[in-house]
């Protein structure tokens, strides 16, 4: 039941990479969401270490913006979406919102100029991020070893014979 569907593509060495994968991913997130709760000190001296940007725009976001609301939503849903991915559960959808938070940390520091070492800009840790969050998404990593299994989620009607 935990193992994953038996109909699986995926080679077994492959779908524990992706069990990793979305471990450390979570256990990241979780961590991000916990440090900028309830350990801010913390959260400043990891700032140069993972996701710089990141811890940034998340401890810097209370004092930036004008909707008072947005710091503690970003907050909890770091360590929320972390939790998910760690326990994988609803891993597509924590997935997806990990991805719409990261672009909102990461798009506005871009600056369009049209040079070659303007490129370097897209070439990050946040970027890496994404790409494995929806790699996370089309394995549907939720399924070996996580509550997914659990949970059959489908869309399409059944075709009564």
């Amino acid at each position: 039941m935990f193992g994953g569907s038996s109909h699986s593509k995926l080679p077994h060495a492959l779908r524990f990479i992706m069990l990793l994968l979305r471990l450390v991913l979570g256990l990241s997130f979780f961590y991000l969401g916990f440090t900028s709760l309830f350990n801010s000190q913390l959260g400043l001296v990891l700032q140069g270490r993972s996701v710089p940007g990141l811890y940034s725009w998340l401890g810097g976001l209370g004092a930036t913006t004008s909707v008072p609301w947005l710091h503690p939503l970003a907050q909890w849903a770091f360590l929320v979406i972390g939790a998910c991915l760690v326990l994988g559960f609803l891993t597509r959808i924590a997935s997806l919102a990990a991805i719409v938070l990261l672009l909102a940390s990461y798009l506005p520091g871009i600056n369009i100029n049209y040079s070659i070492s303007s490129i370097a800009q897209f070439i990050n840790d946040e970027l890496i991020i994404i790409i494995c969050l929806l790699l996370l998404i089309a394995a549907k990593a939720g399924q070996y070893l996580g509550l997914d299994a659990l949970f059959h989620f489908s869309f399409r009607r059944k075709n009564r014979e």
